[in-house]
């Protein structure tokens, strides 16, 4: 059978009822492993079922691959900028107790603490690694697996990786979160900016009499109330207690491992020349560990296009392809791939918008793709968006990601006969068979 063959199969309904009974089982089955923050024995654990799980489906050797992750980068940074908005109004109002030199030296403390730690847990929230040196370090693991069509070693390999996140996001206190993160989106910043202002407008026009109370109200009334508004939807916008964790519907780790599944007990579907790769990652939510750690420990895969499946919230799926934050664009290839196969199937897939200034904030963490992006690794994350997932969300997933995979058979060319050998797998790699953390 050749590439052009192989990319126009078709499933059959067997095979789809197979691979649903599969994901409404397992998902059930992640359910249960609540509070599964990065870092946590609950991750651990589910990395390990998802392993235990994935080895009875295909008889394909999985491996936990170990690394070190920091649970409070990333979303789990966020509860500080509510604790450091705190510190900093304390210092604005011990302001007022001193003298006008006082005041305006305290004032200009207060604004540098607010500017510079606001700053630093910016930098955190979106990833970065120098301010997050100091932060404490939890063991947390990728579920790998890989099924090579053929064990030729002289043969250059297409490597396609499907990909998931097996960690909980951190939740909120209410349980309304919508309502919560379109509040965060803009009082937040407006909180922010209210206190800036004022802090200038105090060095400038100080306390002092005339009109010594009416300025004191002036200036902390309007500051408090915008203040206390921007701590508390920021407090309570990611918590990083286990019991406040994001339930996962597990949709997106079943539909990665269904149609790896499906691919690795048919190897007749593959080309002699793909090899297919199943990567569950921890640590998502913490600066994107799970993948960071992934991308270090297998230069071997730097050619490879990963389709990252993200937590599927709603009924309306959708192609993140850039990384507005970042600027950091993802592969066109891949997208053309996942567009083709949704049109195919009938299947409307449109693209997540980023040019609005709430879009843009609410993508500051960015996407599974944006550390392969970084990396130079092809990469494309599925997800989608909604108020629940709809009945068929699961059946819609797994079609359009076999299909895309089948069309990345003729879409990616073969590699050349004189191409360079790819690198080995990183020595930083810790794979080891977990029985406890």
């Amino acid at each position: 059978m050749d590439i052009m063959e192989l990319s126009k199969q078709k499933i059959s309904e067997e095979s789809v009822g197979a691979a649903l009974e599969f994901a409404h089982d397992f998902s059930h089955r992640l359910q249960k492993i609540e509070g599964r923050l990065p870092g946590t024995e609950e991750e651990t654990e589910c990395a390990r079922t998802i392993r235990s799980r994935l080895e009875e489906e295909t008889d394909v050797p999985v491996r936990l691959e170990a690394f070190r992750a920091r649970p409070s980068l990333g979303r789990g940074s966020f509860y500080m900028l509510g604790l450091w908005y705190i510190l900093s109004y304390v210092i604005y109002y011990i302001s007022f107790i001193g003298g006008r030199l006082a005041g305006i030296l305290i004032t200009l403390v207060a604004l540098l603490n607010f500017l510079i730690g606001c700053t630093v847990i910016l930098l955190l929230f979106l990833g970065a690694k120098r301010p997050s040196a100091l932060l404490r370090q939890e063991i947390s693991y990728n579920v790998v697996s890989e099924f090579p069509k053929n064990r030729d070693k002289d043969v250059k390999e297409r490597v396609i990786v499907i990909a998931d996140n097996h960690d909980a996001m951190q939740g909120s206190v209410l349980r309304d979160y919508g309502i919560l993160r379109r509040l965060t989106v803009w009082l937040s910043p407006i909180s922010a900016f209210v206190f800036i202002l004022f802090c200038i407008l105090k060095m400038a026009i100080g306390t002092e009499a005339p009109d010594e109370s009416a300025k004191i109200t002036l200036l902390t009334v309007i500051p408090a109330v915008l203040g206390v508004m921007g701590v508390v939807v920021t407090l309570l916008h990611y918590s990083p207690l286990k019991r406040h964790a994001k339930p996962s519907n597990g949709i997106s780790t079943c539909v990665a491992m269904a149609t790896y599944s499906y691919f690795a007990e048919q190897p007749e579907l593959l080309p002699d020349d793909v090899r297919i790769v199943y990567a569950s990652f921890g640590a998502e939510n913490a600066g994107h560990g799970g993948e960071e750690a992934f991308c270090r420990a297998h230069p071997e895969f730097a050619d490879a296009y990963v389709i990252c499946l993200a937590e599927m919230a709603g009924g309306e799926l959708k192609l993140a392809e850039y990384d507005p934050i970042r600027r950091l664009g993802f592969s066109t290839q891949l997208a053309s791939s996942l567009s083709g196969a949704a049109h195919e199937l009938g299947e409307e897939v449109s693209t997540v918008p980023h040019g609005g200034f709430a879009q843009k904030l609410s993508q500051l963490h960015g996407y599974m793709s944006t550390p392969f992006a970084k990396a130079g690794v092809n990469s494309a994350t599925l997800l989608s968006v909604g108020d629940r997932p709809s009945e068929d969300l699961t059946r819609r997933l797994f079609m359009l990601t076999v299909n895309a995979v089948f069309r990345l058979f003729s879409d990616i060319a073969p590699i050349k006969a004189d191409a360079k050998y790819a690198p080995e797998p990183s020595t930083d790699a810790q794979m080891h068979t977990i029985s406890s953390k």
